[in-house]
């Protein structure tokens, strides 16, 4: 046994072997996922409604029930230092403005290069594989969430223990059908909803969004200049921005920064123009995506000081989205990517071997950090917190005394420590097991179906798809 038998970590790669022009793209993709992740954990080792509460917020429940004054003073509240511990909702708009750049960019250059033909069959078994692709994954961690219910080794909320083991299974199946009906499009956030696993929340809405890149590439596919293709794109992102359809206006943001990295002839061609000065404007607008990244949710258990009046930014339709936080946190997604495409230097740091390791297995863990963080972590909290004096909550003293912020510090990361390295663990092997395998089912699908056509499997497909 090895570390990299074990975790899938250092990578199988020659040492000389060239780096992908777009993998860095699946190292943001794998530190999102593990942002999520964090965000979830906290959301179980920290008070849940006071997670993403601001530096010198005040507990406004405490202060309403029992006249006491709690302010929240910790470091990582700071705007930006935030980001790693707060800033899971952002996280989606990284995944779906990602989504639609890596969907689009394959195409795009065959577009540009008047491959018509091959733009087309790639299109086709895109859009053949695509639910194979995403949905088959979900399918076994939710079968597997539906035995730990059956078995008593969880709890889920609005699910019941049934009388037999092939009842379970029939509920989970039902729901399952739901979860993936291809038809159901226009989805909200109770539709979207697995009742096995919440998590998996955001797949209906790839699945749309994927489909949307698709069809806007089937339809200017044909056309031979960029402008009028950059008009198109561009008409349908300033519509779904308009409609307050975030989605869809993250999916297709991605979608127009590819044709407008692919028309200056790749991200190399794109920095080699860049001057000084530009370069500082998009260091800027790059910690403009970290501060909105970090815009907490409102809630009636604090105030947001420094915060509330980004509410006046905000369209009067998206105010009812999230409290009006998916308005920056799609802004957050959006800037960042279009700054960090212009920044060599961030570029590279996602290119790193622990980030595209991340990439690779970034899927997985989005859909098996919670089954870790289930079986694991109320254990790793039953073992660490009596040895610090905590109860229930890392911020939570058993003698109601002031928080130790050394104390807090060790606990929080002895939990991680315990968490993240079994969660990583069983990402790996879910990608081995499960995401690698799906995705070579739906290509033999599609390479079954495609046999004695005229039309065969170009190979290029595989490249469009997000790993």
């Amino acid at each position: 046994l090895t570390l990299r038998n074990i975790l899938g970590f250092p990578l199988h790669e020659a040492p000389d072997a060239p780096i992908r022009e777009t993998a860095w793209l699946d190292g943001l993709r794998g530190l999102a996922a593990f942002l999520v992740m964090i965000y979830h954990y906290n959301l179980a080792f920290w008070f849940p409604p006071a997670v993403e509460a601001p530096y010198g917020a005040l507990d406004t429940y405490q202060f309403r029930e029992f006249g006491t004054t709690t302010i929240y003073e910790a470091i990582w509240r700071l705007p930006i230092i935030r980001v790693p511990m707060t800033a899971g909702h952002a996280q989606v708009s990284v995944f779906f403005v990602l989504s639609g750049f890596v969907l689009s960019w394959g195409p795009l250059g065959n577009i540009r290069a008047g491959r018509n033909e091959k733009v087309m069959q790639g299109l086709g078994s895109a859009v053949f594989r695509r639910w194979i692709r995403l949905y088959l994954p979900c399918f076994a961690i939710s079968l597997w969430e539906c035995f730990e219910l059956y078995f008593g080794l969880r709890y889920i909320g609005g699910r019941d223990q049934k009388s037999n083991i092939f009842l379970q299974i029939w509920d989970w199946l039902v729901d399952s059908e739901k979860f993936a009906n291809p038809f159901m499009i226009d989805r909200n956030k109770y539709s979207s909803l697995h009742g096995y696993d919440w998590t998996m929340w955001t797949i209906p809405y790839e699945f749309a969004g994927s489909l949307l890149i698709f069809l806007i590439l089937l339809a200017t596919g044909r056309f031979r200049h960029h402008a009028k293709r950059t008009l198109v794109i561009f008409g349908v992102v300033a519509y779904a921005c308009l409609r307050g359809e975030w989605t869809y206006w993250l999916f297709t943001a991605g979608m127009l920064l590819a044709n407008y990295v692919r028309q200056h002839g790749g991200f190399e061609k794109l920095n080699e123009k860049t001057t000084t000065r530009a370069r500082l404007g998009y260091i800027a607008l790059l910690l403009l995506g970290l501060l909105l990244a970090g815009v907490p949710e409102a809630s009636e258990y604090y105030d947001r000081p420094g915060y509330e009046w980004l509410i006046h930014l905000t369209p009067p339709n998206w105010r009812a989205i999230e409290g009006g936080g998916r308005w920056l946190w799609c802004w957050s997604g959006i800037l960042f990517i279009y700054a960090a495409c212009h920044l060599p230097s961030i570029k590279r740091f996602f290119e790193f071997s622990f980030m595209r390791y991340l990439g690779r297995i970034s899927y997985m863990l989005y859909l098996t950090h919670r089954i870790t963080l289930n079986l694991l972590g109320e254990r790793a909290k039953n073992f660490v917190f009596p040895l610090f004096n905590r109860h229930q909550w890392i911020d939570a003293p058993t003698d109601g005394s002031e928080e130790s912020w050394i104390k807090t510090t060790i606990v929080y990361a002895m939990l991680l420590t315990i968490t993240v390295p079994v969660a990583l663990i069983v990402a790996h092997w879910a990608e081995k097991l499960i995401d690698g395998p799906s995705t070579r089912l739906a290509r033999r699908v599609d390479d079954w179906f495609l046999k004695g056509s005229t039309d065969g499997h170009d190979g290029m497909n595989g490249g469009i798809l997000p790993s």
